[in-house]
């Protein structure tokens, strides 16, 4: 449980707000902040982790455009973005998502890439809009047992402090709330593509967690659960990285897409 209130409240430590040259679109749930960039006849679609916003991706971006058009956004709750649904969970995200796509004339294919709970969502976009999508990355994605007994009546599974949220993004509290819900969401989708799909994680033991411990152990078994999920799958492990492996360690991107560009 430490090491989720970990992901939520990161983004204490950094600024939120927007990629240079962002755009700003209006559908009928509300108004998001998106960005555009690269070319080519499919388009990337990167998808942050809790407490996140698409700045996240900034140093990595460059990656992923050497092989696509990329799409980022603000989720709801996030700078330049809010949605008239007072409810944030995966389902509702994928909805806001897919509107927000198709409201910017933006096309499939896509390939997806999530990362944290941003790969969850999108594992839920995956199962709802299976043909649609050419291809999945998930990015030390979360797993639908990250809280064991996720009981939907609990709006605060994170365990985060109440006055926590005077200070995090509106988009943080409620995530948090939904969590349970996107959770069960994504543990009983079954209509995942038979697409590509890389599972890029840490294996690096995070500080204060014992490499022995049965929390580390479901941690990594998680992970190679979610390659389970499409039959033409490959995991990628990073032993030097933390959980920004995308960050940390950019040049596995390339090595992620190269693969799944290879199959498609």
């Amino acid at each position: 449980m430490k090491f989720i209130i970990l992901l939520f409240v990161n983004v204490l430590l950094f600024g939120c707000t927007t990629l240079s040259n962002s755009e700003k679109i209006t559908t009928k749930y509300g108004e998001y902040s998106y960005h555009l960039s690269g070319k080519g006849d499919y388009t990337i679609i990167l998808e942050s982790g809790a407490g996140d916003d698409m700045t996240e991706w900034e140093s990595s971006l460059n990656h992923f455009e050497n092989y696509a058009q990329v799409f980022t956004y603000n989720r709801a709750g996030f700078k330049g973005s809010e949605s008239h649904n007072k409810k944030r969970n995966a389902q509702v995200i994928t909805v806001e998502l897919r509107e927000l796509l198709e409201e910017a004339n933006i096309s499939p294919p896509y390939i997806l890439v999530g990362h944290s709970l941003g790969g969850l969502y999108l594992r839920v976009f995956a199962s709802t809009f299976p043909n649609e999508v050419a291809g999945v990355m998930q990015i030390d994605s979360t797993h639908h047992d990250m809280v064991k007994n996720c009981n939907l009546s609990n709006d605060n599974p994170t365990g985060i402090p109440w006055w926590a949220f005077l200070i995090l993004p509106n988009a943080v509290e409620g995530e948090s709330k939904g969590l349970c819900k996107s959770l069960n969401l994504a543990k009983n989708t079954n209509q995942f593509p038979k697409v590509p799909l890389v599972v890029l994680s840490s294996n690096k033991v995070p500080e204060g967690m014992d490499e022995k411990g049965t929390e580390w152990k479901a941690m990594q078994n998680q992970q190679k659960y979610l390659a389970t999920l499409s039959p033409n799958s490959k995991r990628i492990t990073c032993s030097s990285c933390g959980h920004y492996v995308h960050q940390d360690k950019p040049e596995l991107i390339d090595e992620a897409l190269k693969w799944i560009f290879e199959q498609l």
